[in-house]
This record gives structure tokens, sequence and C-alpha cells, in this order.
């Protein structure tokens, strides 16, 4: 490995190199004395005369379009034999992008980047994409380590050299890959030096990084594989399993537990990462090109809505409520943190003095009235039953008749006394069943059917005419109030919590440094790395036990190579306890109470009108129901009267 601490420029200036700003496995960067904007990538052995060339002829190609969006080569580096060493490269802003995807370290890494912030970023490696395919190159070797965020989402793709570059006369190959970012096509390829890229191959994993973003960091071809034996993510790829498919049950898979579904997003979307991820987008050369992702992604941008429960909650018109609030209390994670907070963003102009005497100055409806007694009210027999009562005891009184010629008919005719008793109780049966026992059953009814509407109405009265739901509001108010009153007593104590569990607050923050991606375990590469985080384990803070056993294809021994991994981390955490509580769990401790607070004003100022509504919408209902409670009570007690006098 040679050690280099000059060089010189294409125009035969020397370059003088200053401290190694970081090191990589086939060359190392570093800064240049008198040039804060530009860094040198010296080559850690010589480099072949097709290498060589590459660079050149990548110098001779930049363009104002690339270095907006990647660390092109701006100019060669030779040694003093004239061998082309390195090049020099715009210097780098911003940070790995998993530190942006990864739920765990995006609230370390982009303390305020919200959802929006997500998309775009994922917007702007579209774009990234897009310039370096209208340039007529193929990035080929994509993955995690190759781009890079700043704090304005803008993304910076590094390691250019490595770019299959096009020129009129000459292809000039990328000769390396990961597979798990690789497309489907490609996952049994053993050398990728004699492979010509495509720009359909960088769709795919254009595709694969938007999603990682959007999802935070699942990798789409992680997830439950419901068939026998495991199913890495290179197989999965091959297979076309896309977890979170529609198709995904047909091939026998399912999406990691606590994550977003495509319903979340725009229909449109959906569809580009079906198509993406789809063998049709290989057979067809049609996965989506960047255009398309850059159309979409400003779409959803546009639709964006604000969360009213918790601050720093963006998410997609299309869903009903925030998927951001029903995934944090379904898995305990925090997923965004609002924007920067400070003590003094909680004070407000909100007066609670002024909006509690609104309140009390809202006039109650008053209890209702009490409803009549139908059985003390004075009415008399319907006429109609009267007149049948009346008819009645005129046929009660024919019924002598009959007995009376039946008698004499006996005296007169004795040897016909059966004949004549069977005709008289005939006829008397017949002219006393004519009376009024059918209508008896229909003022029977009429009463029964005049109960019925009173125990309805009534029913109807007691609920509706009560001042029972103006006094319940009035009094989740009073709570609310209350409440408001002592968060200032409630952060006192929670802070106090927050010391007593200083040294696992301290212990947590320590394992949260450690990211599993950046970690060397035996048995557990890159792929088994991404299963991880689909699953939601990102640092060793995640590992435990039950948490790991939960991932597909991670049984006692990789779970026990992870544990140890995490102890002896663990080992090394030492408790300072003049370290005071963490900053950033008072931050946290200070939004959780900002949001609070800013949910019971809401819930305050929208007390009177509120209260004044549940009013009057109960006088108007008591003015509306009494004309029906007079009228039901009055003809309950007509059918009362009816069937007592019957």
């Amino acid at each position: 490995m040679r050690v280099v601490t000059s060089a010189i420029d294409g125009a035969g200036k020397v370059v003088y190199l200053d401290g190694e700003l970081g090191k990589g496995g086939e060359g190392s960067v570093f800064a240049i004395r008198a040039n804060p904007n530009s860094v040198a990538k010296i080559y850690h052995h010589a480099i072949a005369n097709d290498k060589q060339d590459k660079i050149r002829t990548m110098v001779n190609l930049k363009s104002d379009s690339l270095f907006k969006f990647t660390t092109w080569p701006t100019d060669i580096l030779r040694d003093s034999k004239g061998q082309i060493i390195g090049f020099l490269m715009p210097r780098l802003i911003g940070k790995e992008i998993h530190k942006l995807y990864g739920p765990k370290t995006r609230l370390l890494e982009f303390t305020n980047a919200t959802y929006s912030f997500l998309v775009h970023t994922a917007a702007n490696m579209a774009r990234a994409f897009a310039t370096i395919h209208e340039n007529g190159h193929v990035i080929g070797d994509i993955n995690h380590g190759n781009f890079y965020v700043s704090d304005r989402a803008m993304v910076t793709l590094l390691d250019c050299d490595s770019f299959q570059i096009g020129t009129p006369s000459k292809l000039f190959k990328c000769e390396v890959g990961i597979p798990m970012y690789q497309p489907p096509e490609l996952q049994e390829v053993t050398s990728f030096r004699d492979i010509i890229r495509t720009q359909n191959h960088d769709n795919f994993g254009l595709a694969l990084f938007i999603f990682l973003l959007l999802f935070m960091g699942r990798h789409p071809f992680a997830g439950r594989y419901l068939g026998p034996g495991e199913m890495p993510i290179e197989k999965a790829i091959k297979e076309y399993r896309f977890a979170y498919s529609n198709s995904a049950q047909a091939k026998m898979m399912q999406p990691p537990p606590g994550t977003l579904n495509m319903g979340n997003i725009p229909f449109q979307l959906a569809g580009l990462f079906e198509r993406a991820f789809s063998i049709d987008g290989f057979k067809d050369n049609a996965r989506p090109k960047p255009e398309e992702w850059i159309y979409a992604l400003e779409g959803l941008s546009n639709s964006l809505q604000k969360c009213s429960h918790k601050e720093g909650h963006v998410f997609s018109k299309v869903n009903k409520s925030c998927p951001w609030c029903e995934l944090e209390n379904k898995t305990g994670a925090v997923l965004f943190h609002a924007t920067i907070f400070t003590r003094s963003q909680a004070i407000s102009s909100f007066d609670l003095s002024r909006i509690w005497k609104q309140i009390l100055c809202v006039s109650e409806p008053g209890t209702s009235i009490v409803l009549p007694t139908p059985s003390s009210i004075v009415v008399t027999p319907d006429p109609l039953l009267l007149k049948q009562s009346k008819r009645s005891k005129l046929r009660k009184g024919l019924t002598a008749i009959p007995l009376v010629i039946g008698f004499i008919t006996l005296l007169t005719f004795p040897d016909t006394w059966f004949i004549t008793m069977l005709v008289t109780g005939i006829v008397t049966s017949v002219i006393y069943r004519s009376d009024n026992s059918l209508n008896k059953q229909e003022w029977i009814k009429k009463r029964n059917e005049a109960q019925q509407r009173w125990d309805d109405i009534s029913n109807r009265w007691r609920k509706e005419a009560s001042d029972e739901q103006f006094k319940q509001k009035k009094g989740r108010l009073d709570k609310a109030k209350q409440e408001y009153e002592s968060l200032s007593q409630l952060r006192a104590e929670k802070l106090k919590q927050l010391g007593l569990n200083q040294q696992k607050a301290q212990l947590r923050s320590f394992l949260q440094r450690y990211r599993i991606d950046d970690a060397r375990i035996d048995g557990i590469g890159q792929s088994r790395k991404a299963t991880l985080e689909a699953f939601g384990i990102e640092t060793a803070l995640d590992i435990t036990t039950h948490s790991v056993r939960q991932v597909p294809g991670f049984g006692p021994t990789y779970t026990k190579k992870l544990m140890d991994w995490r102890n002896g981390i663990e080992r090394s955490f030492l408790f300072n306890p003049k370290q005071g509580v963490p900053q950033s769990d008072i931050v946290n401790l200070d939004r959780d109470i900002a949001a609070q607070r800013k949910k019971l004003e809401q819930e305050l100022l929208a007390g009177p009108n509120q209260l004044l509504q549940i009013g009057n919408q109960i006088k108007v209902k008591r003015s509306a129901l009494w004309s029906e409670v007079e009228q039901a009570a009055k003809d309950l007690a007509q059918g009362i009267c009816n069937v007592q006098h019957l």
C-alpha cells in the first residue's frame, strides 16, 4: 500500500494532501491543503491502464449537471512517474442514506426529518438517477454506502469511478455489485466484469431505495416466508417475491409486522412499485424510469397533510387517519420527532382563565320538563265506545225473548223438549255472541298501541331532551382544564423519573449508537442485516432474544451471536453519574408535553362553541318532541279510560 503526501494534477501543479478523511477497499480520501471544497481519492495500489483511461475519460466528461448530484472526478492526480494514482473530486456533504431511512438512527442523525423530508429525498434520488442516465452512464453498483443525504434532502452519489461509463468509442464497465440491491436477472452472476449494465437494471435499484425511504428502511423483499425452509433476500429477489405486493400471498410472502402497507401510499406510487419488482418490469424493459418516480413523488408531496394529534407526523391524504400514530401505538417505537423544540415554544397566547370564563358563561339548557302522568289526565270514554255499550245492553235484553218462547213451547208441546231447548240455546247464544266481544279486543289493542307510543316517546325524551350530554361535555372540559393546569407538575415528575432512570437512559443511548449494519458478526452479512432491519432491529439496543427469534431465519445460533455482540458492547459501558439526564431524553419529554398541551388547548378552545351547540340542540329537540309527548300521553289516558269503561 502506497504512502502519498502529494500528487500532480492535470495542469502539472503539485497538490498537497492533508489528513485522511475516509478509507475504502480500493482507496482513501484525503483533504486538500488550501482547498476546502475539494478532496483527493488516492488508490492504495497501482491501477491498470484501463482504469486510468476510465478516470481520464470521466474527467473529460464532467459537467455541472453531474456535479449537482455526484462527486464526479474534476481532475486527474499523477505520481512523479506520470501514472494516474487518483483524482480530485468535490467534497462530500451529508450523511449515509441508511442513517435517514432507518427510524432509530434518523432520530439521532436527522432529528427534524419528517415524512415530507423522506419524500423529497426520494424525489431527489430519482433526479440524480435521471441526470446520470441522461449523460449516457449507468450506476451499476447501487448500495447504501454510495448515497449521501444533506440536511436539505439533497442526494449525492459517490464512488463514481465504479459507474459504467459510456462513450461513442468505448464502454467502461461497472465490475462490482451487492446482490441484495441488484435486480432478479443479475442474482446468480458470479462476476460483473463481463456484464453490460442497463438503465433498467438501475431502475430496479432506484425503486428499491425509494421503497426503503418511504417504508422506514424495510427492504421490499425482506418479509415472512410462509413456505418451508428459509427465504434469503437474494433468493426472494430472484423469484420476484415482493413481500408487500398485492400478489404476495400467491408468492407465499407476508410483510413484517409493524410496517406500512401499499394502501398507505397513493395508488399511482403503489403501481410503480408493483411494476418495478415484477417479472413484467424485467421482460418488457419496463421498470419505472426516474422521471415517472419524480412525477409520482411530487404528487405525494403535494398531498401530504399534518396529523392533528402529534407534531412531526405528516402523511398522504389517501389515509383516513395518521398511519404513524397507529404504528407508534402498535410497536411502541418513535418514528418521527417534531421540529426542533425548545421549552420557550411551549409558551403560547392561550389564556386558560379567559377560555374557562367563556365556558362558564354558556347557559345550561336546564333540567328537562317532567313528563305528564297519563293516568292523571281526566278524559271521558270515547263516544263510539258509549254508543257500542248502548247497543250491547239492548242485545243482552233481547236474549230473554228466545227463552220466553222456548218456555211457552215446552208447556205447549212437552214431547219436543229436546229440540226446543237446543233451538233456544242456539238462538240465545247467537244473540249474545253478537255482542261487543270483538270490539272489546280492538279497544284493548288500541290501549296497548298507545302504551307503546308513550314508552317510545318517553325514552326519546329522556335520551334527547335530557341535559346529560351537556353535563358530560362540561365534565370533560373540566377534566381537560385540570390536566392543563397540572402539565408543569407532570413534566417535573417525569423529569424526576428520568433522573432515577439515569443509568438505564445512558445505557440505552450508548447501545443505540452501535448499528448492526456497521458490525462484523460471523455469519451475519448484509442480507441478514437487511432482514433484521426489516423487522425493526437496527441497533444493539434492539437486540433481545425474543425480538431476534421473531425474525425468519434467525434460530438459536444466530440469536446467540447477536446477543454475544450486544453483551460485549454492554460490558464496555461505563455509567457517568455526573453526566445527568441525556439532553435527547429531555427534548423528547418536552415534545410530548408540548403535544399534550396543544391537544388540550384545542379541546378547551373549541369548548364554548361546542357547549352552545349542544345546548341549542337540546332546546330544539325539547320543542320538537313536546307536542308528541302531550299527544302520546293524551292517547294513553284515553286508552286506559276506554278499557276501564269496558
